[in-house]
Formats: C-alpha cells, structure tokens, sequence
C-alpha cells in the first residue's frame, strides 16, 4: 500500500509489545548487543528494538510507512544510543555506499517485496567485514508445517502487513553474498506459523 498499513500498524504496536513480553524481547537484546559503530535499521516499525541498543552506538533507523513511524517516534526516546529516524525503503536506503558498521533487520525481510534486492542494498551500505544482525521468521524444516506455510501464505500476506510465512531467508541471505556461519536457527515466541526463525550475524566478505 502505497500510503501504509493503518490497521496492522495498530495491530503491530499492540501485539508486537505482547510478543516482547512473551520473550521475544530476550532475542532482540542478545542481538542487539552485537550492535556496534553506525547501525542502520532497516523497517523499524514502531521501534520495538530501540530500548535494547547499546549505549555508544549511532542508529539510523528506517521506516517506509507513516503509521508505524509515529509508534517509532514515541519509542525513540526510550533508547540509550544516539537515533535518528527516517522514512525509507530498504531497497533505497539514505546513506553512502560504504558507511555502516551494522545493519539490522528485525521480522522485515518476511514482507519485502524484493529480498534480493534489500539484502543488496544493505551490502552497499556496509563496510567490508560489516555486521547484518538477523532476526526472522523462516520456512519451517519440517515438511508438515512448511505446507501449513505455504497454505496460508496468501492470507498472512494480506492481513499481516505483507508478511510471508514460507521464505528461506537464509538461502536468500547467502545468495546475496553474505558469510552466514554465524545464525542459527531459533524458535520465536508467537503463532505456530512463524515460530521457525533465524537468529545471529551474517557478515559482508572483507575481499
């Protein structure tokens, strides 16, 4: 939707904060604590990540729809480190090819429209040997669940913000250039169709 998603936005802020109380805010804060120099955030949200920012770090945190922004404003003024906001895709991200130590990307890389091309983008803005802290949901191994995915896929996509519930982001991670040595598989709090997920540090090769 060109001009956001006000129902999931809302819908997001409610559900998202119960999730973290649930334990997802455990995973945010063992990954964000790899966080380190100029951190880009691609699809902020309504900043659920911000409170687990190290202090010392300098976050531009991106976000391309209006509504989830003005959960990301209130929310910036939770967090330690140094934030800014912006409104922007992920596949046109405002900063220089280069420039970034860190980039996140938190229960986004579900509802790209284009993974390849976002994860792209993030590799232009790293610097060599820069840091991708990954949280996602994925595919699921099992078989059974994974054509539950697949079921369903049409209505996660329409009624969750765009989400897919059946990408192996991993591969698409790896695909993109990646080192992905270092994520492993996790199970997240939530509903049984994104349980599956993908946690850790992928780097941007140094050569």
């Amino acid at each position: 939707m060109a001009n956001g998603h006000p129902i999931f936005a809302a819908y997001y802020r409610l559900f998202g904060g119960l999730a973290d109380r649930g334990g997802f805010a455990d995973h945010r804060r063992r990954l964000l604590a790899e966080a380190r120099g100029l951190v880009v955030e691609i699809g902020a949200g309504t900043g659920l990540n911000f409170p687990h920012y190290p202090a010392g770090v300098e976050v531009v945190a991106t976000e391309p729809d209006p509504h989830m922004l003005r959960g990301a404003r209130r929310a910036a003024r939770r967090s330690r480190a140094r934030l800014s906001l912006r409104q922007a895709p992920a596949e046109s991200l405002p900063l220089a090819a280069g420039s970034a130590d860190t980039v996140v990307s938190t229960l986004v890389l579900c509802s790209v429209p284009d993974q390849l091309a976002v994860l792209a983008e993030a590799a232009r803005v790293l610097k060599p040997g820069g840091r991708l802290l990954l949280l996602e949901h994925v595919r699921s191994a099992d078989p059974a669940l994974a054509g539950e995915q697949d079921r369903r896929e049409r209505t996660q996509v329409r009624f969750a913000g765009g989400c897919h519930p059946n990408r192996d982001t991993l591969a698409a991670v790896a695909a993109a250039g990646f080192e992905t040595g270092a994520v492993e598989p996790v199970t997240l709090p939530g509903m049984r169709l994104t349980r599956p997920g993908i946690a850790g540090v992928a780097r941007k090769p140094v050569g």
